[in-house]
């Protein structure tokens, strides 16, 4: 990834946290949405957005539901907050990493055994 690419990553990353933080959004299945990381594409015209939400608080596919439903007023913000000619689409991704990593630990455990 260029750095062009990291920096305006970084840049989308924050603007979407400081919307979900500011709690500007009304719908309260994304009331427990942190956002993880943004990764752009090349031509810089997709974003795609991982995110988690606390444990056990909403279902992922209502949490998904809502942020799709979200996603033109998040990036009306984004236009709003960045210098560039096209604000890139967003998809959003759930993070699994945490999942992974405690199944990965506990194969690993497993194995010492």
């Amino acid at each position: 990834m260029g750095l062009r690419q990291q920096r305006l990553s970084a840049e989308i990353r924050d603007i979407l946290a400081s919307c979900f933080q500011a709690e500007t959004l009304d719908d309260p299945r994304l009331r427990s949405v942190t956002i993880i990381a943004v990764r752009l594409s090349a031509d810089l015209q997709l974003a795609s957005v991982y995110y988690r939400t606390y444990v056990g608080t909403e279902n992922s596919k209502d949490v998904k539901r809502g942020l799709e439903r979200a996603t033109g007023y998040l990036r009306r913000q984004l236009a709003d907050s960045l210098d560039v000619r096209r604000v890139p689409n967003l998809r959003f991704f759930y993070d699994e990493s945490v999942e992974r990593g405690a199944h990965i630990e506990k194969l690993v455990e497993s194995l010492r055994v």
